[in-house]
């Protein structure tokens, strides 16, 4: 059975080879189409090879777009916001004053207690607008009307009104903060003082220590009671200046906040004493050790040194007097 099936293939075989050989050679294509086809196909061919090639270039630039934004990202956003160490902080805020924290989107707000600042941080007062501030241990209080930026942890720059430094009792370790003004640059020495920028000059009246004024190549000294100014001609004058008195009102009207509770009465007359320029002056020695040993309760939030002095010792043994540049403190008794 299988022999026949064999034969039978072969026999089909050789039909189907005598049809092609009588169908004889296929026509070939004319030249012309032939050149047409492939010319078609290969366009075709590199369009397809184009096309790949673009979504490669596609996906590479969106790879290394992605890389440039997330470096901007980087890089941009720090300058964005604020950055960079706390270099003081605000301790008072009375009237309208606004602050302006240092980066490129940083906006103006209203100032309030305990508002951290860093270089590059500006502060603004306006009409009746003080502020007090603490950076290196040192107090500082801006006037109305006036700027002031933050340049670093020694350097401030005082563009206009009045800043009044205090850079505590001697012997402490506050740093030598520099002033710097359109007129020169302000350095102190263990000093309580002001400065004042106008478009007429400035003015330095100095309470305590000394005071430099470096201004081009002069060096401008000043001292405890005196008053040195320097004109915006470049002419300079001094004057004698009181340590105490109506001049000094605004100090004290932003002065720091003093927490009184369990704290000798010794202790708080002698930051009124300070806060206030004049000396303290016992009348007697039972008067002083009287001071020592009261230890004082409650609080004089939101007064300032004269009305907390009033309120305090009113509740004391004893009370006080003044004379030109000296608070005087003495017995109810008279002892």
């Amino acid at each position: 059975m299988s022999e026949r099936r064999h034969i039978d293939r072969e026999a089909d075989d050789s039909s189907l080879g005598g049809l092609v050989r009588q169908a004889g050679a296929r026509p070939q294509p004319d030249a012309r189409l032939r050149e047409a086809v492939r010319s078609v196909v290969e366009v075709e061919w590199r369009a397809v090879v184009a096309q790949r090639a673009r979504r490669r270039r596609q996906r590479w630039t969106l790879a290394a777009a992605a890389a440039v934004a997330g470096l901007a990202v980087l890089v941009v956003v720090p300058r964005l916001l604020p950055s960079g160490p706390v270099l003081a902080t605000v301790a008072r805020v009375e009237g309208p004053a606004g602050f302006t924290a240092a980066g490129w989107l940083a906006t103006r707000v209203g100032a309030r207690a305990g508002q951290p600042l860093r270089a590059g941080s500006d502060l603004r007062t306006g009409a009746g607008g003080r502020l007090a501030l603490e950076l290196g241990g040192a107090s500082l209080r801006l006037d109305q009307h006036s700027e002031l930026a933050i340049v670093a942890a020694d350097r401030v720059e005082l563009r206009h009104g009045a800043l009044y430094l205090d850079s505590g009792p001697p012997g402490t370790a506050a740093s030598r903060l520099v002033v710097a003004t359109r007129f020169g640059s302000v350095e102190h020495l263990g000093t309580q003082y002001e400065t004042r920028v106008s478009d007429q000059g400035l003015r330095l009246r100095v309470r305590e220590g000394q005071v430099r004024l470096l201004s081009g190549d002069r060096v401008l000294q000043g001292v405890a009671g005196e008053q040195v100014s320097l004109g915006a001609d470049g002419t300079v004058s001094r004057e004698p200046v009181s340590r105490s008195g109506a001049d000094w009102a605004w100090v004290h009207a932003v002065a720091p906040l003093y927490d009184i509770q369990d704290r000798p009465l010794i202790e708080f007359l002698g930051w009124v004493s300070r806060e206030t320029g004049r000396d303290l002056v016992f009348d007697s020695p039972a008067a002083e050790q009287a001071a020592r040993e009261v230890v004082l309760h409650g609080s004089v939030q939101g007064l300032s040194p004269e009305q907390a002095l009033a309120a305090v010792l009113v509740t004391t043994g004893l009370q006080y007097s003044e004379v030109p540049g000296q608070l005087h403190v003495r017995s109810n008794s008279g002892d």
